[in-house]
C-alpha cells in the first residue's frame, strides 16, 4: 500500500476514526490495533513478509529481555549475535544473496576461470532495510546500556511495525518512539491540523513536482546514449530534486500521519541543498539513517578518537555500507564512495557556516553539484550507463530539452516549481518558525493556501500519463 493511493486515502481515513473514536482509554487495546493495521498496511503488498517482521520483532524482543539480565560478557556478545545473524540474516539474503553471488563469479571470471553460478528468483520485501535498522537499534542500545528493555510486548510489536515509517522511515530509535507506545494519547486539534498539513505538502510535493520530474529522467536514462549536452545536464538536475522532493514527501506524509495519531517521529531532512560543508549536508539529508551509522558503526570503530588515517578509514566504511544499504550493486558502493571522499578531501577547504552571502551561495551551489554527479551512480542501472552519461554531459547536442516527456510548456512549468520550492526553503532557513507564523495567519490566508494546495496537486499532479512509476523512489531500498 503507498501514500499516493487511493486505498491508503480509505485506510488512514478508517484507522484514524476507529483510533481516536473507539479506542480512547486502553492503550494496550490501541496498540493492538495499530500492530493489526501495520500489518493490514504491509501485507497489502505481499502478505508472506509478514513473517520476517514478526520473527524479527519476537527475536529482538527475547533478546532484549535477556540482555538486560545477563551479566556474563560472552553470553552478552552471543545474545547480540544472535538478534544480528537473524535480522542482518534476513536482510542478507533477500537482498544481497544474488549481488554476492554474481560479485563472486565476476571475480573468477577475471582470472579466466567460468563458474556456473546458481541465482534464485528472490523478491525484495518493501521497507526491510528501514525496519531491520529500527529493530536492531533497540538490542544495540540494551546491549550498550542506553536503555531498558520494555515488558510491554504489544507495545514494543507496534513500535516496530508502526505503518507510517514502515517501508521508507524515518528509522526511528526506541529511545524516541517506543515510550509514545506507553502513553494515554488524547486527540489534540492543533497537533492534528499541522499533521494534515505537513502530509498536504508532501503529497504535494510527490504528485506535482517529483513525479513531473522522473518522467523527464525517466526518459533521458533509458535513452542514455541519445541523451548528451544540455539534455543530459538537465537529467542530472531533475534526478538531484527528484529524489529529494520524493524522499522528503515520503517523510513528511510518515511524519504528518503519525502526528494525526498523537505521535512524534524524527526529522529526516532539514534543506540539504543549502548546506554549507559535505559533513553538514549529511546531517541535514537522510538524517536518521546517518545518525543511525554514526551511532552504531563509526562511533565503535572509534570515531573521532583515533588517528586521522584511521579517522579516514573510518569514514570511508560508513560511507561504502551506507551506498551498500542503498542496493545491491556496485554503482550504489561507488555513489557511497564518492560522497566519503567529498568529506575528506573538500570539507578542510569549504567555509565556516558564518561567512559572505555570496560566498555562502557558492559553497551550497558546489556542494548540490557535486552531489547531483554522484547521483549518476545511483540513478544509472549500470556501471557502463553511468559512465557513459557522465561523458555525455559534455558532448555537444542538437536535441531540444522538450523531447524527453515533457512539452515545452511542461518543462518550463518544473523549473518553476524547483526555483519555488528552493526559495520556500531558503525561507524556512532564515525562519525556522515559519510553521508558527504560518497557522497564526488569519482563517482566510491559511484556507486560500490549503485550497491553493489541494487544486495543485488535482490539476497539476502527474497521474500516470508518461510517468513509469509513482512509486516512491526509497521503496526499492
Amino acid at each position: 500500500m503507498i501514500f499516493n493511493s487511493v486505498i491508503f486515502g480509505i485506510f488512514f481515513t478508517l484507522v484514524f476514526y476507529i483510533y481516536w473514536l473507539f479506542l480512547k482509554k486502553n492503550t494496550t487495546v490501541r496498540n493492538i490495533f495499530l500492530i493489526a493495521a501495520s500489518y493490514i498496511f504491509y501485507g497489502w503488498w505481499d502478505w508472506r513478509f509478514l513473517s520476517l517482521i514478526i520473527i524479527s520483532s519476537l527475536v529482538d524482543y527475547i533478546v532484549g529481555q535477556k540482555l538486560h539480565i545477563e551479566e556474563y560478557k560472552v553470553k552478552r556478545k552471543r545474545l547480540l549475535l544472535v538478534s544480528l545473524v537473524v535480522n542482518l540474516g534476513f536482510l542478507g539474503f533477500f537482498k544481497y544473496f544474488n549481488f554476492f553471488v554474481d560479485s563472486f563469479v565476476q571475480s573468477f571470471a577475471l582470472l579466466g576461470l567460468e563458474l556456473n553460478p546458481t541465482t534464485l528468483n528472490i523478491i525484495l520485501p518493501v521497507g526491510i532495510s528501514f525496519y531491520t535498522f529500527q529493530t536492531l537499534s533497540y538490542t544495540l542500545d540494551i546491549y550498550y546500556k542506553k536503555m531498558e528493555p520494555t515488558k510491554d510486548i504489544y507495545a514494543f510489536f507496534a513500535f516496530v511495525s508502526f505503518f507510517p515509517q514502515l517501508v521508507a522511515g524515518p528509522i526511528e530509535r526506541a529511545k524516541n518512539l517506543l515510550p509514545q507506545f506507553y502513553q494515554n494519547k488524547k486527540f489534540d486539534y492543533n497537533t492534528f491540523r499541522s499533521g494534515l498539513l505537513l502530509m498536504l505538502w508532501g503529497f504535494f510535493k510527490k504528485i506535482v513536482v517529483a513525479d513531473r520530474l522522473a518522467i523527464y529522467v525517466d526518459e533521458a536514462y533509458g535513452d542514455i546514449a541519445n541523451t548528451s549536452g544540455l539534455p543530459a545536464i538537465m537529467a542530472v538536475l531533475f534526478f538531484a530534486f527528484q529524489l529529494y522532493l520524493d524522499f522528503s514527501a515520503y517523510s513528511d506524509i510518515a511524519i504528518g500521519s503519525a502526528r494525526t495519531l498523537g505521535f512524534n517521529l524524527s526529522t529526516n531532512f532539514k534543506r540539504p541543498y543549502l548546506a554549507f560543508s559535505f559533513s553538514d549536508f549529511w546531517k541535514r539529508w537522510h538524517i536518521s539513517l546517518s545518525s543511525w551509522f554514526k551511532d552504531y558503526v563509526y562511533i565503535p570503530l572509534g570515531g573521532n578518537r583515533v588517528s586521522n588515517a584511521k579517522i579516514y578509514t573510518n569514514v570511508m566504511i560508513v560511507f561504502l555500507l551506507s551506498g551498500l544499504w542503498h542496493g545491491a550493486s556496485w554503482n550504489f558502493v561507488i555513489w557511497g564512495g564518492l560522497n566519503g571522499l567529498f568529506i575528506l578531501v573538500f570539507d578542510r577547504f569549504i567555509i565556516a557556516k558564518k561567512t559572505s552571502f555570496k560566498r555562502r551561495v557558492l559553497s551550497s551551489l558546489f556542494i548540490s553539484s557535486c552531489w547531483a554527479l554522484s547521483l549518476i551512480f545511483f540513478r544509472a542501472q549500470t556501471f557502463s550507463d553511468a559512465i557513459l552519461m557522465f561523458g555525455n554531459l559534455f558532448a555537444s547536442s542538437d536535441l531540444s530539452v522538450f523531447n524527453f516527456g515533457l512539452a515545452e510548456q511542461e518543462f518550463k512549468f518544473a523549473v518553476w516549481l524547483i526555483i519555488a520550492i528552493t526559495a520556500i526553503e531558503i525561507i524556512i532557513e532564515n525562519k525556522d518558525d515559519l510553521y508558527e507564523f504560518f497557522i497564526t495567519k488569519h482563517f482566510v490566508i491559511r484556507w486560500v493556501v490549503y485550497a491553493a494546495l489541494v487544486a495543485g496537486i488535482i490539476m497539476f499532479g502527474s497521474y500516470g500519463v508518461g510517468l513509469n512509476d509513482s512509486n516512491f523512489i526509497y521503496f526499492q531500498f
